[in-house]
């Protein structure tokens, strides 16, 4: 599993435990901050299916080879050897374009939704109302239904091409061809990533990522035009990458209500709500931090930590008996992380 290798730096120590995390989508503040430290947020979600059991015997076999060495047990570090191997590897196989689009949409209810798309569209072109649905949830087929009662006397075959047309494009003849190969559609039975992966000399990853990524995609590009398949992108599509506990405690926050409040009117303890508000610090754009850091605060921070703020330690707090919570600690390092990254 080499493609892994993207995910380590040379000059930074990296947890595998957190790479594994964030691309997994296993949530908690502690992920989501060193996911932002790592510069790897962008691919949240992109793998939720990955086995910690495969995983673990990837990064194994990764220090075997010599392509990661630990660093003072702080992480692990890309080798020379293992940069080499990592943009060969990137060289030579599919590269997902759009990682962050991943957890913007419900990517396996859309996924269903598209190939039933495809088939339904195809058939209704040559009136045929007799074949197997291709397999689904049962949400992605009370989806399709809806839509297609409101839009059935339209043609649809055609509008669908179009959008296919616009959208592939831009892309390699190869890869297009490739995702088209995915969907079943009139006297048509769709191929399996192994079979194509055979076919075009890819593997079947590859396959499987350039489905990810180019359905992400599309998925993106419907939902900016204005045909009549945004319907069904649209209520699939997140507004926020907030939990939705997370998302409620950063409304009530944004509009102004005090902590306290926010804890009575929440139920919840004041731990849960700071852990919320980190969250809402890591991922909102224009999180306001000095309502939640003092001018004191942010002056004694600045003061006590300089330099990698990978190895800040909120230990250097209270050694100097500093009466401030590990939260307020963490809000910096995120505010500083993201000023940084700014910079880049």
């Amino acid at each position: 599993m080499d493609e892994l290798l993207r995910f380590f730096s040379k000059t930074q120590p990296r947890r595998p435990a957190v790479v594994r995390q964030v691309l997994s989508n296993k949530r908690t503040v502690s992920n989501l901050f060193w996911g932002l430290r790592y510069r790897i947020l962008d691919w949240l979600a992109v793998w939720p299916q990955l086995e910690k059991a495969k995983f673990d015997d990837s990064i194994t076999e990764m220090i075997e080879k010599k392509y990661l060495v630990e660093i003072n047990g702080e992480g692990f570090c890309l080798t020379e050897l293992g940069v080499k191997s990592r943009d060969v590897f990137l060289k030579n196989h599919y590269n997902i374009k759009s990682p962050y689009l991943f957890c913007r949409f419900k990517m396996q209810l859309w996924q269903d939704i598209l190939r039933l798309l495809m088939q339904v569209v195809s058939e209704a072109s040559y009136e045929n109302n007799h074949y197997y649905v291709v397999a689904s949830s049962f949400q992605a087929r009370t989806s399709i239904k809806i839509w297609y009662q409101k839009y059935y006397e339209h043609d649809l075959g055609p509008l669908l091409a179009e959008q296919l047309f616009l959208f592939l494009g831009n892309e390699k003849a190869q890869d297009a061809d490739a995702f088209m190969q995915l969907f079943s559609g009139h006297e048509l039975v769709a191929k399996t990533a192994e079979q194509i992966a055979v076919n075009s000399g890819c593997s079947t990853r590859d396959i499987e990522f350039l489905w990810n990524d180019l359905s992400a995609r599309f998925a993106e590009f419907l939902s900016e035009g204005a045909s009549v398949f945004k319907n069904l992108v649209m209520p699939i599509k997140r507004t926020s990458l907030l939990s939705k506990s997370a998302e409620e405690t950063y409304r009530l926050y944004k509009n102004g209500m005090p902590l306290s409040k926010i804890e009575a009117e929440r139920r919840l303890k004041g731990s849960t709500i700071a852990e919320h508000l980190l969250e809402a610090a890591i991922f909102v754009p224009n999180f306001n931090f000095q309502r939640l850091i003092s001018v004191e605060e942010a002056r004694l921070f600045k003061k006590l930590f300089k330099g990698d703020i990978d190895k800040w330690r909120y230990e250097e707090l209270q050694k100097n008996n500093f009466k401030i919570s590990f939260a307020k600690f963490r809000l910096y390092q995120i505010e500083q992380s993201k000023l940084e990254i700014a910079e880049e």
